[in-house]
């Protein structure tokens, strides 16, 4: 056990690993007006409106995919569910999408505080973004891989997550409890690490129960 904590690593830790969600989710709704949705309907109403009356009342275009099918198409993506079934598979995924360096899946496991304050999971519409803000996002994803990845990588990487502890709908894993091909986050990180010795650092990741799905919530760096 750990017999101290730094508090600015541990909140540098946390900040880190949440800003990757956070600038997803803020930026998903920035552009709405470069939406395909909105430029698809702009086009079918350019169509329309170089139609004759008797045209642009046919059933014909008002059946057209253009105006009446998209917005239908993209309502059930924004509030698609994207958590695991359970805690040690929201790590898992998590960990595995960090370690090869894929910020967009990492960012759909995980969780962020909603408007209400609660957690609340992200969703595809959130994570799914080109904005220079979504794209400092990924870094700090990559940033995390050069840490969290052992020497040799397996293709595809081989995640192990022991039993967690927890109550009440979160789930706490530590560092030791995580392996990326057989080797632990902590080991890992010491070994990638200068003048760092092992049994020094501390990893603690969260994993949240919202709405009968799992998500990543918080992480926890700990030097001591």
């Amino acid at each position: 056990m750990r017999t101290s904590k730094s508090t600015v690593m541990r909140r540098a830790g946390s900040i880190c690993v949440l800003a990757v969600a956070a600038a997803l989710t803020m930026t998903a709704c920035s552009d709405d007006s470069d939406d395909p949705a909105d430029t698809t309907s702009d086009a079918g109403e350019s169509q329309e409106s170089g139609e004759s009356p008797e045209s642009g009342e046919s059933p014909e275009s008002g059946e057209s995919p253009e105006s009446g099918e998209s917005p239908a198409a993209d309502a059930p993506q924004e509030e698609q569910a994207v958590g695991q079934a359970t805690g040690r598979e929201a790590v898992a995924t998590w960990v595995a999408a960090i370690v090869e360096d894929r910020p967009l899946d990492a960012c759909l496991v995980m969780g962020a505080p909603g408007a209400d304050g609660s957690p609340a999971g992200n969703t595809a519409a959130m994570c799914e973004d080109g904005s220079p803000e979504a794209e400092q996002a990924r870094q700090l994803v990559s940033t995390l891989a050069e840490s969290f990845t052992p020497e040799s990588l397996g293709e595809p990487a081989a995640v192990e997550v022991a039993e967690g502890q927890g109550s009440g709908g979160t789930a706490t894993f530590e560092g030791q409890q995580i392996t990326v091909d057989g080797q632990t986050i902590e080991e890992i990180v010491v070994s990638n690490s200068t003048g760092v010795e092992p049994g020094q650092i501390g990893i603690e990741i969260e994993a949240t129960d919202i709405d009968s799905l799992w998500y990543v919530t918080d992480f926890d760096l700990s030097f001591g």
